[in-house]
């Protein structure tokens, strides 16, 4: 017997509120292996175009690794 056909049948012995359940999860599974095989969407020219113009934000602002971290524990410990 197939793999397949002794599923259906342990299935079928099962309460409706069982079978519901299976349902779900096979819907579950179903919907999670479309998720993972979508590729994502490549960033548009425009996105690009938008982080480079964040570019020197910080120039001639004294701020370094230090004073970041500074300020951050800074706060964390108030």
């Amino acid at each position: 017997m197939l793999t397949l056909e002794m599923a259906i049948e342990k299935i079928q012995q099962f309460s409706s509120e069982q079978r519901k359940q299976v349902i779900q999860f096979i819907e579950f599974l179903d919907f999670t292996a479309n998720q993972t095989t979508t590729a994502p969407e490549p960033p548009s020219p425009d996105a690009e175009e938008a982080f480079f113009e964040l570019a020197g934000i910080w120039e001639n602002k004294d701020i370094t690794a230090e004073s970041l971290r500074a300020e951050a524990w800074r706060e964390t410990k108030s």
